[in-house]
């Protein structure tokens, strides 16, 4: 299975890194600034706060990263000297996110790699100023970045691995980062990658060791909650063909990214309409939805079968089956209440649960016609009857 490796960064402050000799495992040892110098990957990614392009290095005889200082420099930003200390801020407000992609694009460039820049908002004080960011615009900002940085790897296929390097993430970015990783991976299964695995990276102080310190495989898609989105909570509840034809009628997910706005010492940031899960489940609809429902046969086949949790995969799998050995003998639309001899017929379904609904993966039989469609067959759901079902 082939695989692609999407490599995640986390950076602070890079005015207070030093040049080291890292240990990259092997044997091999490489001299840089970051760790990023050990990392092998198709595409890399850094995640920084917008708060960086404000920071300060050096001092008390500890001289600035000088890298950093000429990368800030080459972006534009103003760079203040003075007794081997160095503070940067952005010369203006308006395009401050723009500042924050050239000055670290610059600086992984100087770090060997060519890496694209996802910056979200900051909290807390830093370089005299006071960021108004929250943890939800941070993390829809930080999870819509990264699953741009997915796609651009191009069309889903074999594993996607993607390694979050924690080395210089500061305060509460690495476990950020994480969290987002394992959504991330989520989204992939979801879109057509077969496997999706999330490494951590970190190196160990003093000796500077590159190793892997946690690996999981993430096998199915997530559901941190019940999906407040139908099409999503058709998955959650393993109802592909609901989903099918829900995804469709649902918008696209927003983007949550918020330039920041100053006002004096403080940086504030326009309010986001959209919650991190909010927005996870809006990518979710999206991810895989077909322009048409799939057949009989291609809903058997369906790579979002395979990625549905495996309770849920297992009754969707035998449901199909079941129907699939009775509908070589149809040559007319039929109902599943016609067809399969143990249903039983539910004129008004979920009236009180959705146990039914769930345990036939949504294909009631009193509300799901199957159709001759050339050499496969279709199925055909009363959507309006059933949606109650996804509801409870």
């Amino acid at each position: 299975m082939a695989t692609r490796t999407l490599y995640l960064a986390t950076w602070g402050n890079p005015l207070e890194w030093l040049t080291v000799e890292y240990q990259c495992g092997g044997g091999e040892k490489r001299s840089g600034f970051a760790s990023v110098v050990c990392a092998e990957a198709d595409r890399y990614v850094v995640y920084v706060l917008d708060s960086v392009i404000t920071a300060s290095g050096g001092g008390q005889g500890r001289p600035p990263n000088r890298d950093a200082v000429e990368a800030a420099r080459s972006a534009g930003l103003a760079v203040d000297e003075k007794d081997a200390r160095v503070a940067i801020s952005p010369p203006q407000c308006e395009g401050w996110r723009r500042y924050v992609r050239e000055y670290i694009g610059a600086l992984a460039r100087r770090a060997g790699v060519e890496a694209s820049v996802v910056a979200t908002a900051a909290v807390g004080r830093l370089g005299g100023r006071l960021y108004r960011g929250t943890p939800d615009l941070v993390l829809s900002e930080l999870i819509h970045g990264l699953w741009r940085e997915v796609e651009a790897l191009g069309p889903p296929s074999g594993q996607l691995r993607i390694a979050v390097d924690v080395t210089h993430g500061v305060n509460f970015m690495p476990t950020v980062a994480l969290w987002a990783a394992r959504l991330i991976a989520s989204l992939a299964l979801a879109a057509g990658y077969e496997k999706a695995v999330v490494q951590a990276y970190n190196a160990t102080p003093g000796e500077w060791h590159y190793v892997k310190v946690y690996s999981e495989e993430v096998t199915h898609i997530q559901f941190p909650r019940l999906p407040a989105r139908l099409a999503p909570r058709a998955l959650y509840y393993g109802a592909p063909l609901h989903y099918a034809h829900l995804c469709r009628e649902e918008a696209e997910p927003p983007d949550p990214t918020r330039e920041p706005q100053c006002n004096g010492a403080e940086v504030h940031y326009p309010t986001p309409h959209v919650k991190p899960l909010d927005l996870y489940e809006a990518i979710l609809t999206k991810a895989a939805c077909p322009q048409t429902p799939p057949t009989l046969r291609k809903l058997a086949q369906w790579h979002l079968v395979k990625a549905l949790a495996p309770t849920a995969r297992r009754v969707v799998e035998h449901e199909l089956n079941n129907i699939a050995n009775r509908a070589q003998a149809i040559n007319k639309c039929t109902k599943l209440a016609d067809l399969l001899p143990y249903a039983a017929d539910d004129p008004q379904p979920c009236r009180d649960d959705n146990r039914n609904f769930v345990a036939h993966a949504g294909l009631l039989a009193s509300h799901t016609t199957i159709c001759p469609h050339g050499d496969d067959h279709q199925l055909i759901i009363d959507i309006e009857k059933t949606k109650p079902c996804l509801e409870k």
